[in-house]
């Protein structure tokens, strides 16, 4: 078979397929006639007047495309390509993805990061400062809690139901148990009394409860002292009562000790009222002293004003001369009870306290309801009781002792008179010194 000669570039001579139009090494057309001027206009064709189109020439090729040696060229016959076969894919097989490149990945809105970042920011700032607020509000919370249970008017409160029969039906009744600290000191009969707290339950829950008459019990918790030199009778039976909200009073069902308070001694006691009913503690009142006794009344709140039956003292420290002794009243007490005793009603106790000394060379012989009287609220009364040494021998100094009166309540103002002594030689006069208390 006769070789058949392969198109080759005009320009420099390297070999092209056949229909390919540009060279692949210089770039140049592979029409041959690309560059050939068109032929002129038919004769019958006319171009406007003033053109050159026909007559002009084109200028001749430069001289060196001519004087460039044509490059040898040897030419290889196209070698046929072998068959490829096709095997065809089991069934099932998937081809291996390929990744995609990195620029055809979206890409990530940095918007909504930088939000994001803001309101995760925002919620850590809410969040602390709602930490804080309920750490707060519980420190106040633990320490509103903690004086609560540090005062004296702690109460707790629980119920408990009991069964009553009557008329052959039982019924059923709650009682509610609560309990109040007191934890307040009066003055009854000379004796110092704290009541430290008060209990309300079902009768017969208490120890030592005895009480079958009501569903209820009151319990009073107190503590007894006795400061004076002889013993104290407590008389509960017949000078305390519970006084209720409607004004009626009830007496003590059982009591503790025995009433007998002996010189000096300190002992727990504790005294039960019988109720039809609960009745809030701090609705209910205390009251000591009996119908013809000065009355003091404790509210069971933890909280009553006792001033009213606290004992008052002052401190004159007046010097004065008297039957050649020389005496100095140094203090005076205010209260509702002396030696063992409760006041009267309407009444109070004012105990002056008297030091003497004897400069003289002669015995003196005191006897107060001869010598001593004191004046106060339009009347002038002689000493229900003294200590003063009756017998003060020569040269004995600071002999002391105390002269007590029974004086109304509602005076402050009070005259201490020595009684002139006319009997006697040389004769006394009188003296006096006032005080308020």
């Amino acid at each position: 078979m006769a070789q058949v000669n392969s198109p080759v570039c005009p320009q420099c001579g390297t070999p092209v397929a056949p229909g390919q139009r540009f060279c692949s090494n210089c770039g140049a057309t592979t029409d041959a006639g690309f560059s050939a001027p068109t032929s002129m206009a038919s004769s019958g064709e006319q171009y406007p007047p003033g053109s050159d189109v026909g007559s002009a020439v084109p200028p001749p090729p430069p001289e060196s495309l001519y004087a460039q040696p044509a490059q040898q060229f040897t030419y290889y016959p196209q070698q046929a390509s072998a068959p490829q076969s096709f095997t065809p894919a089991p069934q099932g097989y998937l081809a291996p993805q390929q990744a995609a490149p990195s620029y055809t990945q979206p890409q990530k809105d940095s918007t909504k990061s930088v939000l994001g970042q803001i309101g995760c920011g925002l919620l850590v700032i809410i969040l602390l400062i709602v930490g804080a607020c309920g750490g707060l509000s519980y420190l106040g919370y633990r320490w509103i809690v903690g004086q609560a249970s540090s005062t004296s008017t702690n109460s707790t409160t629980s119920n408990s139901t009991m069964t009553t029969n009557g008329g052959g039906s039982g019924s059923t009744s709650t009682v509610s148990s609560s309990s109040k600290n007191i934890n307040q000191q009066v003055t009854y009969s000379s004796a110092e009394i704290t009541i430290v707290s008060v209990q309300e339950g079902t009768s017969g829950s208490f120890s030592g409860d005895s009480n079958t008459s009501a569903p209820v019990t009151v319990r009073l918790n107190i503590k007894e002292h006795n400061p004076i030199s002889s013993t104290i009778y407590l008389n509960y039976d017949n000078t305390l009562r519970l006084i209720l909200p409607d004004k009626t009073s009830v007496a003590p069902i059982d009591q503790q000790q025995s009433g007998v308070l002996s010189q000096a001694v300190t002992q727990n006691d504790w005294i039960d009222f019988p109720l039809t009913s609960n009745i809030a503690i701090d609705q209910l009142i205390l009251q000591f002293g009996g119908q013809d006794e000065a009355q003091m009344t404790i509210p069971l709140t933890g909280k009553a004003d006792l001033s009213a039956s606290t004992l008052k003292t002052i401190s004159p420290n007046t010097a004065f001369t008297y039957a050649g002794m020389n005496w100095t009243l140094t203090t005076v007490t205010s209260s509702l009870s002396a030696g063992g005793k409760q006041a009267a009603s309407g009444k109070r106790y004012i105990v002056a306290t008297l030091k003497l000394s004897n400069p003289t060379s002669n015995t003196f012989y005191f006897n107060a309801d001869n010598i001593v009287r004191l004046q106060g609220g339009g009347v002038t009364n002689a000493p229900t009781d003294s200590t003063v040494p009756s017998i003060n021998s020569a040269g004995a100094t600071d002999q002391s002792g105390t002269v007590t009166f029974l004086m109304p309540q509602n005076t402050n103002s009070f005259t201490l008179i020595m009684l002139a002594q006319t009997d006697v030689t040389p004769q006394v006069s009188q003296y006096t010194t006032s005080f308020q208390i």
